[in-house]
Order: structure tokens, then sequence, then C-alpha cells
């Protein structure tokens, strides 16, 4: 049942389950005809709609990718990575600030 290789953006990446924001089924005497995909590209950051044939769908798409999962422990800190944030602290500026603020707006 898995002909089609899922939903793709218009900028060409493959769109993750965690990007869909909605999915339904389009109903012809009380069998499905089509699914509606509605999602928001995390590459581009594109809402997008997509049609799909029921025929073609394949229910895999929205239950996430094995790749998913928790992010791997960084470790303690240790005494290097302390004095190189120390020098780094003693050098910024307040212009530095300024833009590190504007960038997380």
């Amino acid at each position: 049942m898995a002909v089609s290789p899922g939903i793709v953006c218009t900028c060409g990446r493959r769109i993750a389950s965690r990007e869909v924001l909605q999915h339904g089924y389009f109903m012809n005497h009380w069998k499905p005809v089509s699914v509606f995909v509605k999602y928001r590209c995390s590459r581009c950051r594109m809402l997008g709609e997509q049609l799909v044939d029921y025929t073609q769908w394949d229910g895999n798409v929205l239950e996430g990718e094995a790749a998913d999962g928790p992010p791997a422990p960084l470790g303690e800190i240790d005494d290097e990575e302390i004095r190189r944030f120390a020098e780094r602290l003693e050098t910024l500026r307040p212009s530095d600030l300024d833009d590190l603020a504007d960038s997380l707006r």
C-alpha cells in the first residue's frame, strides 16, 4: 500500500511526522477517498497542504521516524571549558549582547 514516498514540501524536503499540523480523510459513501495533510516545513517554514489518494497513502508517515528521540547526554563540564567560557565573557561587547537578543526574537 505504500506507493508514494510520503509528503514532500515545495522546497524538496520530506515532511516528518513532527511537522504535520493536521490530517483528515475525505469520505465518499462511508469510504475514504483522499487524505488531507496540513504541515509546516522546518526548512523553509512554509505552511503547506497536500491531498493524497487514499490508495497511495502510507499511514506510517504520521508515526514518526526512528531517528527521533532524546538527545544524547553532553557529559560534565570540565575545567578547560569553564576557562574558555570565562575568557569569552571578558571579551564580550554590549553590541554582541544586542545582536544575540535580536537573533532570539
